[in-house]
């Protein structure tokens, strides 16, 4: 059990510690109970000493015949309640004549017969001396303690003596608690101890462990373990030896091992792709991203051979280096990457392997997709009325037309420029979106009032239609703070494509649920619905679900994706829900209040 240094340290420690702690505490308990009879015992002599200072009959007159009168002067001298007093008269045959705080009946009993009283003690104080003893009731706990008081008179005799018994059950509960705070200080004192002797045992065996195992795995071959040296002392030295035993083959394999960290923090925290291979195309290194890029497993990748051919990259020969640098390009998982590559050298200059890199530009690629199809959809879009204006205009120039013709040929040419107009409004407002413009001039809004305009606003392509428009869940008394015209926009462009999808004597429902701090507008039609391929794109600019049924209704392709910009704008969320040929529920959510932004 005690085989260690430290466990035996540690014992000792402990043992020393119980021991004084042992003495302390008997030390302690035994003179705090000192101390506590002796002012006891002094109290009650005061209190002896000024009763019969404040009375002068307790020496004048006869105890016996008087002792309704010393009864009646005890009882008005307020007398400690842990006091008992026994007024007591008679040296021939001593009798109680007055008593205070005692429950029995007493007066008129023989002093000396009385069990609670000490006869010996009696005698004594009749003969001249004041006498206190302390009596122990179970073993050694202390019950009370007695003191006889001699009265004298004014010749110097007798006249009576005081008997005061004082209650020790507050001194007992007192050093009961005492002993109790002693055990638990021990206790604690104890644990400190054991803190502290394993704190000091381990400074001392510590040293010593840390060098048996470094030992150790220097014997298992590795060579870059140190031991800190904490001290001068014999256990420094040995340390010291250690450390310069192992310094020199550490330093070598130290710089092999920063050189290879270098590299593989490099390779691992790259953004890009990385591939090293040999000159056979084995791979011998591949960071996450490009395991992931190729699906490569993510443990040991040292069998797998890399097809040069399906990376785009051809006519590698490492024994002419202009073939091992270039950049290909390859399309993976729908995802597009340049593939920059350059050989990696010996110590000799010769190409050992390829290093490959992949830059995912796929984001890169959407974007130059996007940029395109903007350009042709706003040149299709532009390029459609402006044929027409053209040649309605060209018409109207080259022939003499009756004043019917004239004016159809007009309100067509009319019609294409306004086409025309609300695209450059779109194209516009996109661009106002897109330069993150601040949002400001946010106002109260009253909601119900609010659906009305915008209702009213779109009367005449709901009665064309014959839609009938309901209402659900309004609660008139909604007030909202937004910013007025984006909001306007937003609802009629959703409310318009409601009346346009829907077919004859439709039915559009317009519900407003609220909530806490938000609240949602739901505008849901009848009408054709969305197919479920198209609804993940309906929000892309100059996406149309059936582009010639889109243009006959009068669309640019754009309201959708302005639609969903505003709503961001707003803090807001816009969700759509269709089935084919049942219809759409489209869902905005708004917090009420929109705070202004800089």
């Amino acid at each position: 059990m005690f085989k260690s240094i430290r466990s035996r340290f540690i014992a000792i420690y402990f043992i020393l510690v119980l021991v004084a702690m042992m003495i302390v505490g008997l030390f302690i308990v035994s003179r705090l109970e000192n101390t506590q009879l002796a002012s006891m015992e002094e109290d009650m002599k005061r209190t002896a000493s000024t009763m019969l200072s404040s009375s002068e009959k307790f020496s004048t007159v006869n105890w016996s015949e008087e002792q309704f009168e010393i009864q009646r002067i005890l009882d008005e001298w307020k007398v400690n309640s842990n006091y008992q007093i026994y007024a007591i008269y008679g040296e021939e045959a001593p009798e109680i004549v007055a008593s205070v705080n005692v429950n029995a009946a007493v007066v008129g009993r023989s002093a000396l017969s009385y069990k609670g009283l000490s006869p010996e003690m009696i005698l004594i104080s009749f003969g001249g001396d004041i006498e206190e003893r302390t009596i122990s009731s179970q073993g050694d706990i202390l019950s009370e303690m007695h003191i006889t008081y001699p009265i004298l008179d004014y010749e110097g005799e007798i006249n009576g003596i005081f008997y005061m018994i004082g209650n020790l059950d507050s001194l007992n509960t007192l050093l009961m608690d005492s002993q109790r705070i002693l055990l638990n200080a021990g206790l604690l004192a104890l644990l400190v101890a054991i803190a502290l002797g394993l704190l000091l045992s381990s400074s001392i065996t510590g040293p010593i462990m840390d060098l048996t195992r470094k030992v150790k795995v220097v014997a298992q071959g590795d060579y870059s373990q140190k031991v800190d040296v904490k001290s001068d002392d014999e256990i420094g030295q040995l340390s010291s030896m250690f450390n310069f035993f192992t310094d020199e083959l550490q330093e070598t394999i130290s710089n092999m091992e920063i050189e290879r960290a270098k590299l593989n923090t490099i390779f691992d925290y790259m953004a890009e792709g990385v591939l090293a291979l040999n000159s056979q195309n084995d791979l011998i290194h591949a960071n996450q991203v490009a395991k992931e890029i190729l699906h490569l497993p993510k443990g040991d990748i040292s069998n797998n051979k890399i097809n040069l051919g399906k990376l785009n990259i051809f006519d590698i020969d490492y024994k002419d280096k202009s073939t091992l640098e270039g950049v290909a390009f390859a399309t993976i998982d729908d995802r597009h990457y340049n593939l920059i590559y350059g050989p990696y050298l010996d110590d000799l200059g010769i190409a050992s392997g390829l290093i490959i890199v992949f830059q995912d530009i796929s984001k890169e690629h959407r974007l130059d997709e996007m940029r395109k199809d903007f350009v042709a959809n706003v040149s299709h879009e532009l390029k459609t009325p402006l044929t027409t204006i053209k040649t309605y205009t060209e018409t109207l120039l080259e022939n003499e037309m009756d004043r019917d013709t004239n004016q159809r040929f007009l309100g067509i040419i009319n019609k294409e420029t306004n086409r025309m107009t609300r695209l450059v409004q779109d194209l516009l407002e996109l661009s106002n979106i897109d330069n993150k413009s601040s949002l400001k001039n946010l106002e109260s809004i009253h909601l119900v009032g609010f659906i009305n305009n915008c209702i009213r606003s779109l009367e005449v392509m709901r009665e064309e239609k014959n839609i009938k428009l309901s209402f659900k869940n309004i609660n008139k008394d909604l007030e909202i703070v937004n910013h007025r015209d984006s909001l306007e926009k937003i609802f009629i462009n959703i409310l318009s494509n409601a009346y346009k999808y829907s077919d004859e004597n439709g039915r559009v429902v317009i519900e407003v649920m609220d909530f806490k701090d938000s609240f949602s507008l739901s505008i849901k039609d009848e009408g054709m619905g969305i197919p479920y391929a198209d609804q993940r794109h309906v929000f892309e600019r100059f996406y149309r679900v059936e582009k010639g049924r889109s243009r006959k209704a009068g669309g640019t392709g754009l309201g959708l994706s302005i639609a969903k910009e505003l709503v961001e704008k707003l803090k807001g969320t816009i969700l759509i829900k269709s089935r084919p040929n049942y219809g759409t529920e489209v869902v905005l959510t708004f917090p009420k209040i929109v705070e202004e932004t800089p």
